[in-house]
């Protein structure tokens, strides 16, 4: 804006009676709607810098700016990297007048109301990370009649709007200029605005309709699917979505939905499930102004969801909160002014709503969306989700339960579970044209009302040598040839050592032209590799083929997923974990045994990898090819024509923990109620007929009895004496009996700990209290090793080389411990250790290896040095985080004050393991060390600094960085920081209320 401009402006609007307004947060209330409802965007703000005489108009604000309509996107999802989606897109509010007349027509009636949206601002004013604080002037206001503010309307409405919307296109020529901004002068956004607030002025007869429209403090709920407008643009700008599918939304109209039942969709891979969950979530926060739980499977998952959400939370003034690992606030913070998406794993959602449930705070969550319903009938976190599921359902607090999945073989008993309408629906947006390899003929499976059918397609003939042909005698190579590197091709192979061989293979028989294709971007990604480690995969990102699977680290991982959604990497070999776990889509899947593992496919499992072929907006189309031998071909058309597999309750094991919860949650106390909380389950539904629920509930409660978690307070029951393995040992509890928790089963449960592993914990404690080692961190780093070892089963001549190598702490430890000189030369010569159990060696094992990562040993070396995959290792670090998070809250309850001291600062150093100028970097979702080390040599060293930047300053500074990766970690600094303010601002008003109460 030029000076002169400048100076009319401050001339029209100099007035010394009238509220000076600057630039707050996004004023979510600040919705004019028309008769059409279709207005709902927020307007661009300026900062204004009060005198007693004018007002000065200063610098614009740091505010994220608004979406661009007039760019093209390329990609329907996060994870996009082109070049050309813009950065950050947001809201800039307006605040401006033309002269002291003009204000006065916005005034209604009395002095504390001006402009509904402007006043209901003033009065509830909230900081925000990026944008000024809206102040307030203390003068006194004209009273206006309603009569008087009619007639001015009349007069001074449109010309206000015109000259305002005016103002805000001349300032955006100033913003322009700012990197960070992606808007064109008079911006169409803008513009539309305009044309329907003048609109409505149009008749005089609309004046006192326009009145009430501007008094309404609703956003418009119709303009995007019940959203505020911005965010169709939101959508338009990060996963290039314009208009839903029918499916969507009709499952979005359902009765159920706005009667508020809980739902079931289920659809094919790649059907646009997530989409649906999104804009209910968005619902929930944003109108019903209640939290939101997204419940999903794997923390990978959780932090890419964080990552994707980060920009609408940022814009549309809610917040996105991470529970997965160490991370997440148990219980979380009860804001105030803002509402939150929390992004769980299974685990910590059910941490997260126990501890609700104990302060009575259930009733803040509206809405739980859990993602892989299936999951239900998996063995270990199967029976997690239903506890979780179980818990919400009998605590009766209102709350919306929908589930989504691709694979359900009995959608109707878990619908009963849930008391749930099924929506289902067969649609793929991209065709997915399905093979089976049989010899050297290629089949195409036809599904019709008889089942499957095989149509023999082609006869698969290459200019194979004879050498290449005894190499690959399945025409891998050739399959693969075929799409690459001007598509891309997943190949799935059944364990992680196939993969790497699979892969090797493939790089041997790549024709010149894909050995050329994007070689200095797949030379830049294999050396980001050589200093992770994977010299050896390096070797094949250079030929444009890699392999993945658990035993790579998530750095590792990460930088293959990039280069295999960018091009880059054309060939992924894979395990089936990839199809259920990141979103990678291909234009072919190839699936090199109908096995996983050692066990045969599922058609779960097929249709996950199948899935995984095509998608919207990246493939116009979308092939898999099993490949199968004919012995194989008769037990894998049993599969494909037998239907999916019903996903049955596997709470059996874990009943007693549900009963213990459901009475140190006070939401049963006695026999009777215990039996109600089990006829609640999946359990109570899927083994009706084989198990006895009331006889199911009563051994659950002797066991609790036994174990001395469970006490009764009355004397209608008593427990015999005897021993506790004993089968004379009896116990009556009646109808009347009361059940209370002891004081180790309600630390168990505020832990989220499984009893027996709530009781090792203690008797760990027990000798730690009597001889903790404090000459370094490795005594407390075996305290939170899991204690089931992770599985991991060292070898014991290299456990004995280690063992030489203590140093005096490592020393005094493992005599703590048991493991004495004695046993060291046991396992030299492989004699059996029998007076120290195995887990407790496995344990001391995996707590050396925890305490060189502790000193920041890399990666690569400790997986070397300890014989572990780079891979286990990190997950290894990870469980051991989340335990440690769990001991902190055990050790609070039983008011362990000291261990809790010493045991509080493991879980955030736990999570990463690395120096401290990088920790906090590294808490940004999906910032790993190598991207954590870029930012910190580009002048980045905090999240404040990356909050402040702008994408084009990243992506010139930063190698290998997209745009819309820039823009999501903005965002996501933000994000990361508002929350921050929110939380302190929670404990000021809780400090305040307190004292309200003295």
């Amino acid at each position: 804006m030029n000076s002169h401009n400048k100076n009319n402006i401050e001339s029209t609007i100099s007035t010394p009676k009238r509220r000076r307004l600057g630039t707050g947060r996004i004023i979510r209330a600040s919705q004019i709607m028309n008769s059409n409802n279709d207005l709902s965007d927020k307007f661009t703000s300026h900062r204004w810098k009060h005198t007693p005489k004018k007002i000065t108009l200063v610098d614009g604000c740091d505010s994220p700016p608004l979406p661009c309509n007039q760019v093209e996107y390329l990609s329907d999802s996060g994870n996009n990297t082109s070049e050309d989606i813009p950065c950050s897109p947001g809201i800039l509010e307006s605040c401006f007048v033309k002269d002291g007349e003009n204000w006065k027509s916005f005034v209604i009636s009395n002095n504390k109301t001006v402009s509904s949206e402007v006043a209901n601002e003033i009065d509830d004013i909230s900081d925000d990370m990026f944008q000024s604080k809206l102040e307030q002037e203390s003068s006194q206001q004209n009273h206006i009649d309603e009569e008087i503010l009619t007639s001015r309307c009349e007069k001074h409405f449109r010309d206000e709007i015109n000259d305002g919307f005016e103002a805000i296109n001349q300032s955006i020529s100033v913003i322009k200029n700012d990197r960070d901004s992606f808007m064109e002068t008079k911006d169409s956004f803008l513009l539309d605005i305009g044309e329907c607030i003048t609109d409505i002025v149009t008749q005089p007869s609309q004046i006192n309709k326009a009145v009430k429209l501007v008094n309404r403090n609703n956003v418009p709920k119709d303009n995007f699917y019940q959203l505020p407008k911005i965010t169709k643009g939101l959508f338009k700008t990060y996963r290039n979505i314009e208009k839903l599918y029918d499916w969507q939304e009709e499952c979005l109209n359902l009765d159920a939905i706005s009667e508020r039942r809980n739902l079931i969709y289920a659809l094919p891979t790649s059907g646009g499930k997530t989409l649906v969950a999104e804009i209910l979530m968005l619902r929930e926060v944003m109108n019903r102004k209640h939290n939101a739980l997204f419940i999903l499977p794997f923390v990978a998952i959780v932090q890419e969801k964080i990552w994707s959400l980060s920009p609408f939370a940022v814009q549309l003034d809610f917040l996105v909160e991470e529970y997965a690992a160490g991370k997440g606030h148990i219980p979380p913070k009860k804001r105030r002014k803002k509402n939150s998406i929390y992004i769980a794993t299974i685990e910590k959602g059910l941490a997260l709503i126990r501890s609700l449930i104990e302060l009575d705070r259930l009733d803040e969550i509206g809405l739980i969306v859990v993602d892989e319903l299936h999951l239900i009938g998996e063995e270990g976190r199967g029976g997690t989700l239903e506890t979780l599921l179980t818990t919400v359902i009998f605590a009766n607090k209102g709350i919306q339960i929908v589930g989504m999945s691709a694979t359900i073989g009995n959608l109707n008993e878990i619908a009963q579970f849930l008391h749930a309408d099924v929506f289902q629906r067969e649609f793929r947006p991209v065709e997915l044209t399905e093979y089976v390899k049989l010899g050297n003929v290629l089949n195409r499976i036809v599904w019709n009302e008889n089942g499957m059918e095989l149509v023999p397609d082609r006869q698969l003939k290459y200019d194979y040598t004879a050498a290449a042909t005894s190499l690959d005698p399945d025409y891998l190579g050739g399959l693969v040839s075929e799409v690459v590197p001007a598509a891309s091709c997943l190949v799935f192979c059944p364990t992680k050592k196939n993969c790497e061989n699979v892969a090797s293979l493939l790089c041997k028989l790549q024709r010149k032209e894909m050995l050329t294709h994007r070689a200095e971007e797949r030379n830049a990604v294999a050396r980001a590799l050589c200093a992770e480690g994977g010299a050896a995969l390096a070797r094949l990102v250079r030929c444009g083929v890699a392999f993945h699977h658990a035993g790579l680290s998530a750095d590792e991982r990460a930088l293959l997923e990039a280069a295999f959604r960018s091009g880059a990497v054309s060939v992924l070999c894979c395990t089936s974990t990839l199809a259920a776990g990141v979103n990678l889509p291909a234009r072919r899947v190839i699936v090199r045994a109908p096995r996983v593992g050692r066990r045969a496919l599922s058609l779960a499992a097929y249709r996950q990898m199948a899935g995984r072929a095509g998608r919207a907006g990246v493939c116009t189309a979308g092939e898999s090819i099993i490949i199968c031998a004919e012995r194989e071909w008769a037990e894998l058309r049993g599969v494909l024509c037998g239907g999916v597999a019903a996903a049955r309750s596997v709470l059996v094991e874990r009943v007693p923990a549900l009963l213990l919860a459901g009475v140190a949650l006070r939401l049963a106390r006695d026999r009777p109620a215990l039996r109600r909380l089990l006829r609640c389950t999946l359990l109570a539904v899927t083994h009706a007929h084989t198990v006895d629920m009331n006889q199911c509930c009563d051994e659950a409660i002797r066991s609790l009895l036994q174990s001395g978690a469970l006490e009764v307070v009355n004397k209608s029951s008593r427990l015999e004496p005897g021993d506790d393995n004993s089968e004379n040992n009896r116990c009556y509890v009646f109808n009347d009996s009361e059940l209370v928790v002891t004081k180790v089963g309600r630390a168990a449960i505020k832990g989220c700990m499984d009893l027996a592993v709530a009781k090792q914990f203690l008797s760990d404690l027990e000798v730690a209290s009597r001889s903790l080692v404090l000459m370094g961190s490795l005594h407390l780093l075996y305290l939170v090793t899991p204690h089931d070892a992770a599985g991991l089963r060292p070898d014991y001549r290299h456990y004995y080389s280690l063992y030489r190598n203590l140093d005096e702490e490592g020393v005094q430890t493992s005599k703590i411990l048991g493991i004495t000189e004695m046993n060291a030369i046991r396992m030299m010569t492989g004699k059996p250790i029998t007076n120290v159990p195995e887990i407790v060696l496995c344990r001391f094992y995996i707590a050396m290896m925890l305490h060189d990562l502790w000193k920041q040993v890399p990666f690569p070396e400790v997986a070397e040095k300890y014989c572990i995959p780079r891979g286990t290792v990190q997950m290894v670090m990870g469980s051991a985080a989340a335990f440690a998070s769990c001991a902190v809250r055990l050790c609070e309850e039983l008011g362990a004050w000291a261990f809790r001291a010493l045991l509080a600062e493991l879980a955030p150093r736990l999570q990463h393991c690395a120096a401290p100028d990088l920790q906090q970097l590294m808490e940004l979702p999906a910032v790993r060390k190598a991207r954590a080390m870029q930012l910190m040599r580009a002048g980045y060293k905090r999240v404040e600094d990356l909050a402040k930047a702008s994408a084009d300053d990243l992506v010139s500074s930063i190698s290998h960085l997209s745009r819309t990766a820039a823009s999501h970690l903005i965002s996501a600094a933000r994000m990361m920081l508002i929350e921050k303010v929110e939380n302190l601002r929670a404990e000021a008003e809780d400090v305040m209320e307190e004292l309200v109460v003295k």
